[in-house]
C-alpha cells in the first residue's frame, strides 16, 4: 500500500517535495495514515487540528495530536470553536457546522505557511458514504460521482486544492497500516450516534445494502469512479460557458448574460445556476434538484421580473438583459437605466437636463402635421413622445415615483390606474421602480419615460402646438 500510495500522492494529487502540506489530523486512523505516509515520503508537513468542543474529551485528543507532532518534530497548528453556537446561528446541522468551520480553519493554516495543498484523509468508504448520501438527498452527475482526489478549485478555495490520498484506499487496508505501524488511533464515539445521517448510512443503510449484494460498496466506488471520469467532459462544457455567460461577480452577487444563457443546452444551464451558487456559498453541500431547477425556470420565465428566494439566504432577479444569483443583502452595482433622486427638476421647453447614469431629457417644440397625429398613435420608439403644448403646465417637472401616484396610460380613454401596477404590467424591473423617471404637469404624470404617455396630453385634431420630449443617453447625437 505504501508504494501505491507514493505514487499517488505524486501522480493523482500532483504534490512535490519543495513546498508545505497542510494535512488535517483528527486522530483517528485514516488521517493518522495519511499523515505518516506522507511524513515517511519526505513531505514537509504541518500537523493541524480543529477542536470542535462537542465532546468532554476533546481538549484531551488535541493534547493528543499536538504530543505526536512534538514527536515527529513537526509544526502543530489548533483551532478551536463553538461548533454548537454555529450551527444555531447559522441554521445549520451540527455536521455541516462542524465541517465548515474546520475546513475553514484548515485552509487559513495553509494560507498563513504558504501550502501546496490541504491534505485530508477521507477514504474509499468515505467516498461510498457520500455517493449514498448524494443520492438521498437528491442530486445529479456531480453529486454522484463524489469527492475528488484533488478538487481545485474548490468550496474554500481557488488557488490551494483539496487533496485526499485515500479516496481508493479502504478502511480494513487503513487500520491494518495502523496495527502494522504500531499506532493507537483515538476514538471518537460520535461516530457510533446513529442520529448523525452519515452514521446511519455507515451503520445501518450499508450493511443492509449489503444483504443484496456483497460487493456493493466496490460497485458504487467504482460508479462514482465512472462518473467523476463522465464529469471532466461536462466540466469543460460547462466552464466554457460560465466565461461566455459571466458578466459580472463581486461581494454577494454574480449576474449573467440572459440570452447568453438561454441559448446553451438546459443540462448545461443547469450547471451555470449550481455554479453561480456555489460561488456565492461556497460551504453549502446540497444544492438539491428544487433549487437548480427553480433556476433554470427562472431563466427561461417569459415573466422573470419579481424577486424569488432561491436557496441558502440567495436571490434570483433579473434587469434588462441580465439574470441576478444574489445575497438578499448584497448591494448590486448600479444599473444603466435612468434614474432621478428624490428632488424635482424642472425642464424647459427648449431645453436639457440630465438625470443619473449618463442619461437625459430634453423638449422642444416641433411643427404639427396629420403626420405627427398619425405618429402620435402608431410611435414605435419608446424613448420620444409628443405630447399637446396647450394642455401641459410649464415648466414640464421631473421626479420619482411618489406613494398615491396614479397614471391615465395612452390609448385606454382616460381609464387610470396604480403607477405601481402599472409599473408591474410593463415588467419593469422592480430595482429600477423607485428611481424610474416620470415628466410631469404639475401633480399629473405626462410620461412614464421609455413606457407610455399619459392621455390626457395626446395629440389630437384639435391640437395647435407640439412639444416632443426625448430620452436619450448623453453621449448619442441630437436628430
Amino acid at each position: 500500500m505504501l508504494e501505491n500510495l507514493k505514487r499517488i500522492l505524486q501522480d493523482e494529487c500532483q504534490l512535490n517535495l519543495d513546498h508545505p502540506i497542510v494535512v488535517g489530523v483528527s486522530g483517528g486512523p485514516d488521517s493518522l495514515c495519511v499523515l505518516d505516509v506522507l511524513d515517511r515520503n519526505g513531505y514537509p508537513v504541518f500537523v493541524a487540528h480543529f477542536n470542535h468542543k462537542l465532546r468532554s474529551e476533546a481538549d484531551a485528543d488535541a493534547l493528543t495530536i499536538q504530543l505526536l507532532a512534538d514527536q515527529r518534530d513537526l509544526r502543530f497548528m489548533l483551532g478551536e470553536g463553538d461548533v454548537g453556537e454555529r450551527a444555531e446561528q447559522e441554521k445549520e446541522s451540527i455536521e455541516e457546522a462542524a465541517r465548515n468551520e474546520r475546513y475553514r480553519f484548515l485552509f487559513n493554516c495553509a494560507e498563513e505557511v504558504g501550502a501546496q495543498a490541504v491534505v485530508v484523509g477521507h477514504s474509499a468508504d468515505d467516498q461510498v458514504e457520500t455517493v449514498l448520501m448524494h443520492l438521498l438527498r437528491g442530486a445529479g452527475m456531480s453529486g454522484l460521482s463524489g469527492m475528488r482526489t484533488r478538487a481545485l478549485p474548490n468550496a474554500w478555495s481557488d488557488h490551494i486544492p483539496l487533496v485526499r490520498p485515500l479516496i481508493g484506499i479502504w478502511r480494513t487496508q487503513i487500520l491494518a497500516y495502523c496495527t502494522e505501524r504500531g499506532f493507537d488511533p483515538l476514538i471518537d464515539a460520535s461516530n457510533q450516534d446513529i442520529t448523525y445521517f452519515r452514521n446511519r448510512l455507515r451503520h445501518e443503510l450499508i450493511p443492509y445494502l449489503e444483504s443484496y449484494n456483497p460487493a456493493i460498496r466496490k460497485l458504487i466506488w467504482r460508479t462514482a469512479k465512472v462518473m467523476r471520469g463522465e464529469m471532466e467532459l461536462v466540466d469543460q462544457l460547462a466552464d466554457a460557458a460560465w466565461e461566455d455567460c459571466l458578466l459580472a461577480q463581486g461581494a454577494g452577487y454574480i449576474a449573467l448574460d440572459t440570452q447568453r444563457c438561454s441559448q446553451h443546452p438546459v443540462s448545461v444551464q443547469r450547471h451555470i445556476i449550481r455554479r453561480g451558487i456555489s460561488f456565492l456559498r461556497p460551504g453549502l453541500r446540497d444544492i438539491g434538484f428544487n433549487a437548480v431547477e427553480k433556476g433554470v425556470n427562472y431563466l427561461q420565465s417569459a415573466n422573470p421580473y419579481a424577486e424569488i428566494d432561491l436557496i441558502s439566504g440567495l436571490k434570483l432577479l433579473t434587469d434588462p438583459g441580465k439574470i441576478w444569483i444574489a445575497e438578499w443583502e448584497a448591494e448590486l452595482p448600479p444599473a444603466e437605466w435612468p434614474q432621478v433622486a428624490e428632488e424635482e427638476i424642472t425642464l424647459e421647453i427648449g431645453g436639457k437636463v440630465k438625470l443619473q447614469a449618463g442619461w437625459q431629457l430634453s423638449a422642444k417644440k416641433v411643427s404639427k402635421t396629420i403626420l405627427q397625429e398619425q405618429k402620435s398613435w402608431e410611435n414605435q420608439d419608446n424613448y420620444k413622445v409628443w405630447v399637446d403644448l396647450n394642455q401641459i403646465q410649464l415648466p414640464l417637472l421631473i421626479r420619482a415615483r411618489r406613494e398615491g401616484d396614479r397614471l391615465q396610460p395612452f390609448g385606454m380613454d382616460g381609464h387610470s390606474l396604480k403607477l405601481s401596477d402599472f409599473m408591474i404590467n410593463e415588467k419593469l424591473p422592480r430595482r429600477a421602480r423607485e428611481g424610474w423617471p416620470l415628466v410631469c404637469s404639475g401633480e399629473q404624470i405626462v410620461w412614464v419615460c421609455g413606457y407610455r404617455s399619459a392621455h390626457p396630453f395626446r395629440i389630437t385634431m384639435t391640437t395647435t402646438e407640439v412639444v416632443e420630449i426625448k430620452l436619450t443617453r448623453i453621449d448619442e447625437d441630437d436628430e
